[in-house]
């Protein structure tokens, strides 16, 4: 049985002629009287009975026809669906974000997006790199953005750097540090630090940036995933925060704290766009990537060399808490 077949039998079924069907259809009379034939031959049934009022359907016909309107009609839907999808005017995308960025650029590019494409629905998901990675691996996310941690030559995922975030040591206004602006390393080890767990990539920079420098791992005060409440204890206290410069900006969440000017702890990290190595990406989901490329080369225009951080993760980490300071 062919999709054409069941349009045949509801133009027939309308037209209440052969001639007037055919017509409607576009095809010859001796198409569509053929193309009946073999559909009631392999129904065993007869569809349709010539009377002096034209061509009547049977009980079978117009069981038959009521089945293949509503065929035609999710045929025609799903063709229409997925036009849509093809030309970007329609379809989902699911993106997974760092919580440090999730509030820069993306909702720049998204919303630039919408403007021209309102029919989209966009899912943005916040969480730490093992937990992302394991979502774009599974398919359950079409990309991430996060900072970029080195990836080996095999790697099933591709990565490209859209901007260069700075992480700084930050402290609240007033903090003793900034009456010193050229502190030693001595003096940073007098203060106590508020960080996030140690499966956290920023944490384990930070860490690997002490011990070059010959100073001991952070005294911690304080372990929190939470942005807000790191941002509200080194408004409070004299503990110190490493933070990417983006979420100390005026309306961002760790807006308040400041730098507290220890250049030698800074990391210029990349932040970029990792995908599967292998993926058909959406023309929607390629659209939104395009309006990331812009909305990054307009607030990040400078370019600065950059590390990634190569790190090994613990067991631990697969079971972090998955919204967590990336």
């Amino acid at each position: 049985m062919q999709l054409q077949q069941m349009r045949h039998v509801v133009a027939v079924v309308e037209q209440r002629s052969l001639a007037a069907a055919a017509k409607t259809l576009g095809i010859s009379q001796p198409a569509l009287s053929k193309s009946l034939r073999r559909l009631e031959a392999y129904l065993g049934v007869k569809l349709f009975e010539r009377t002096p009022r034209g061509m009547l359907a049977t009980e079978f016909g117009r069981e038959f026809a009521q089945h293949a309107r509503a065929i035609a009609l999710e045929v025609s839907e799903t063709e229409r669906a997925v036009g849509a999808i093809r030309d970007g005017r329609e379809g989902r995308i699911a993106i997974g974000s760092a919580p440090s960025v999730i509030a820069s650029v993306l909702p720049v590019a998204t919303a630039r997006l919408l403007k021209s494409r309102n029919a989209l629905k966009i899912t943005v998901v916040g969480g730490l790199h093992d937990r992302l990675f394991e979502w774009l691996r599974a398919g359950e996310i079409d990309a991430v953005i996060s900072n970029l941690v080195d990836q080996p030559d095999n790697s099933d995922l591709a990565q490209e750097t859209l901007f260069v975030d700075t992480v700084v040591v930050a402290c609240r206004p007033g903090h003793p540090l900034l009456e010193k602006p050229k502190a030693s390393r001595k003096t940073l080890e007098q203060f106590r630090w508020i960080l996030p767990a140690s499966t956290i990539v920023t944490r384990q920079h930070l860490e690997i940036a002490l011990r070059s420098h010959g100073l001991a791992s952070p005294s911690l005060a304080i372990e929190t995933n939470s942005l807000a409440f790191m941002r509200a204890m080194i408004l409070e206290t004299d503990c110190l925060g490493y933070l990417p410069s983006v979420t100390m900006a005026p309306g961002r969440e760790c807006a308040g704290a400041v730098p507290a000017g220890i250049d030698w702890l800074d990391w210029h990290r990349p932040v970029g766009l990792t995908l599967r190595a292998k993926s058909v990406l959406s023309p929607a989901c390629r659209r939104l990537i395009a309006e990331l490329r812009k909305a990054c080369a307009e607030q990040f225009p400078t370019s600065r060399k950059t590390t990634a951080l190569k790190v090994t993760r613990s067991a631990s980490a697969k079971t972090a808490d998955r919204h967590g300071l990336v």
